[in-house]
This record gives C-alpha cells, sequence and structure tokens, in this order.
C-alpha cells in the first residue's frame, strides 16, 4: 500500500501510523500513535509525516482500491456521508450546522467517502472534505490550512458526486459499479442532474415527499401531473412481490415486499414529450412488513435492472453504516487533531488502510476457521 511512498523514511512512518491506528486502544491521538515507534521523537515526526510531508496521498487511494476491487468484487461504490465533531473554529472545513446522523447543531467537519461494497464486507477508497465558503473566500484561513489554489467552491452535492466520479478515472484502474447512497438529506434532483451529466449510474434513496412525474398507465394524468413518491409508489405497492434479504446486523434473512414504477423529475424531462421521458427513472419501494411504517424509497436511472436487484443494492448503505461503526470508527477515521487540509487527506487515507487491513484480516480468520470446522 505504501509502496509509492519514494523515501524509505516515509514508508516506515505510514508503517508506524498504520500500527498504531490498529493497535492503540480509544482516541488515536498523535502522542498515542506515537508511543508505537518506541522513541521520543516519533511523535513530532509523524506530525511532520502527516501535515506537512509531500507523499501523495491520491496514489495511496489508487493502489488501496486496485486490490480491494480484485479481492472483495464489490458491487456498488457506496457513497456515504461522515459529520466530524470539532471543538474549536480552526480545523480545516469546521462549520456550525445541523447534522443529521448525530442528530443535533454541532461545529463539526463533513466529509464523503466512497467505499467498494458487496453483501459482506465494504471498505473505504477515497474522500472529499466539503469547504464552506467561509473556508475558500478566506484567503487568510485558506493559507493557514493549506488549502490548494485549485480546490473551488462546490455545493454538498456537487463535492459527493466529484467524490465519486473520481474513481472512473483512468488513474484508478477501476471496473466501474454504480454509485449508491442515501440522499434524503440532501437535493436529491441536484444529484440526479450531475449523475445524470456525467454517465454515472445511480441508486439513491429518496424522502417521501420528493416531487416526481408518474408514468404508470393506472395513474390519472400520466406524464403530466407532479407526485409524491410515496403515493407513486403506493399505487405501485399492488405489483408487489417479498423477497429475501440478508441483514448485516444481524446475519440473518428477512422478508421484504418491493415494488417499482417508472418516473422521471421535472427538471430532466423533455419539453413537449407526451410519452416515456428520454431520462426515465425507476422509483422503487421496500416495505419490510411493520404496520405504519413508510415504504423504504430508491431512485435509479439503471432502469432496465429489476427493483429487486435495486433495492439489494440500495441496502449495500446498511453494509457500509455497519463496517464504519465497527471498523473505521475504531481505527481512529474521526480522531484527526491537525488542522491542515492536506493532513486530514493523509489520515483519511492511512485510516482507510487500516481499515482494509482489519475487515481482510477478519474475513481470512473466519475462513480459516470453517475450513478447520469443515475437516474436524
Amino acid at each position: 500500500m505504501l509502496a509509492s511512498l519514494k523515501r524509505r523514511d516515509q514508508r516506515a512512518r505510514g508503517e508506524w501510523y498504520i500500527s498504531g491506528l490498529l493497535s492503540v486502544p480509544g482516541r488515536k491521538s498523535m502522542r498515542a500513535l506515537a508511543s508505537v515507534a518506541g522513541y521520543g521523537a516519533a511523535e513530532q515526526s509523524l506530525h511532520h509525516f502527516i501535515s506537512d510531508s509531500s507523499w501523495d496521498w491520491d496514489k495511496v487511494r489508487h493502489t488501496l482500491a486496485r486490490h480491494l476491487d480484485r479481492v472483495l468484487l464489490p458491487q456498488a461504490w457506496v457513497l456515504s456521508s461522515m459529520a466530524v465533531p470539532k471543538a474549536g473554529a480552526h480545523s480545516v472545513g469546521v462549520e456550525e450546522s445541523f447534522r443529521t446522523e448525530l442528530g443535533r447543531v454541532v461545529n463539526s467537519q463533513q466529509a464523503y467517502g466512497v467505499w467498494l461494497a458487496n453483501e459482506d464486507m465494504s471498505a473505504p477508497v477515497n474522500w472529499g472534505l466539503f469547504l464552506p465558503p467561509g473556508w475558500l473566500d478566506n484567503e487568510e484561513r485558506r493559507k493557514r490550512a493549506k488549502i490548494p489554489d485549485e480546490v473551488a467552491a462546490a455545493s454538498p452535492e456537487l463535492c459527493a458526486v466529484n467524490t465519486v466520479v473520481e474513481l472512473a478515472g483512468g488513474d484508478w484502474g477501476l471496473r466501474r459499479r454504480p454509485a449508491v447512497l442515501d440522499a434524503r438529506e440532501l437535493d436529491a434532483t441536484a444529484l440526479v442532474e450531475e449523475f445524470t451529466r456525467r454517465g454515472v449510474p445511480f441508486v439513491m434513496r429518496v424522502g417521501g415527499s420528493t416531487r416526481l412525474v408518474g408514468f404508470d398507465l393506472s395513474l390519472p394524468g400520466r406524464g403530466e401531473r407532479l407526485f409524491q413518491a410515496q403515493q407513486l409508489i403506493e399505487w405501485a405497492k399492488r405489483f408487489s412481490r417479498p423477497v429475501g434479504w440478508v441483514d448485516p446486523d444481524y446475519s440473518i434473512t428477512r422478508s421484504i415486499l418491493v415494488s417499482g414504477t417508472r418516473v422521471t423529475m421535472p427538471s430532466i424531462r423533455r419539453p413537449g414529450s407526451p410519452g416515456m421521458p428520454e431520462r426515465a427513472l425507476t422509483l422503487v419501494g421496500g416495505w419490510s412488513g411493520s404496520k405504519g411504517q413508510p415504504p423504504e424509497l430508491w431512485l435509479s436511472n439503471m432502469v432496465e435492472v429489476p427493483p429487486v436487484a435495486l433495492l439489494r443494492l440500495g441496502r449495500l448503505t446498511r453494509r457500509v453504516a455497519k463496517d464504519f461503526s465497527e471498523v473505521s470508527a475504531k481505527v481512529g477515521m474521526r480522531d484527526f487533531e491537525g488542522r491542515s487540509y492536506a493532513g486530514w487527506h493523509r489520515h483519511a487515507t492511512l485510516c482507510s488502510v487500516a481499515h482494509a487491513i482489519s475487515v481482510l484480516s477478519s474475513a481470512r480468520r473466519q475462513g480459516f476457521d470453517k475450513s478447520q470446522e469443515l475437516s474436524a
């Protein structure tokens, strides 16, 4: 993973850092990580390696992604948001706002990670850090955080999309997979427009109030009227069928009703077209069986893929949420204490390597245990 680091001392510090992320209990402060190296100057040395060194985190991410693409055989690229609470106002990108995943107004950084995921495991390979206008328009703050000149202002939606689109570049060498994300706290229309413009296949979770144009033959005023997503999928529920789904939290198979209907968004519909729009979408609904619970809604531009398969892809977000909680959080993904833009990205990169080592080692141990049981 660290072969792209040309200097031997950089590779050694990278190994110390990752070893510390994997072995040090609790919060991964620079002092705690330095204890792995075993000498007094290690803390300053590691701080320089992360915040002020010259090594390119993109090359490490490329190597990690290519390796995981081979061994995980991912079904999707799952885009997941991460809020990082901060006490002060000097960490790059920090601002005070309401964070849904934390359930309160908090001073925090907002980041987006792209994970290679299948139903058994997942691991992050790329990260984007959202920088509010207050950081990009303030020359003093930019200089203090060492934000590169080429980093321009972008909405949270564009930041998220760019983090996915980067993986499709030739430097990464990956087989393209659909992007999967929970877009209920983002502007779904903006995301659909950006993914459509970039030619990216997607499956995104949307809220029940999302406004869509329906094209089901039984709909009144079909192709002309706007409906809420929940209305459209309730009309389609009569065509639903039960399917099995493996819950990653309990490793058991659950039953869920699934249905789908063809829709589009007003902003991407061809004007004057009475029939099916050129850029049609599929709206998928999933009912867990719990009375009174609203359906789980997913929107996709992969209209030829069956609704059941789209729902399975969408639910990979649960796999990622579980792995973030049980692995990434424990190897220090939220623990970076520095203030620089490059330092944050280098820390996130090495945490991603530590995460991959953890999940692959665990899978290898489980495979060994199963083989031992079979031989016995």
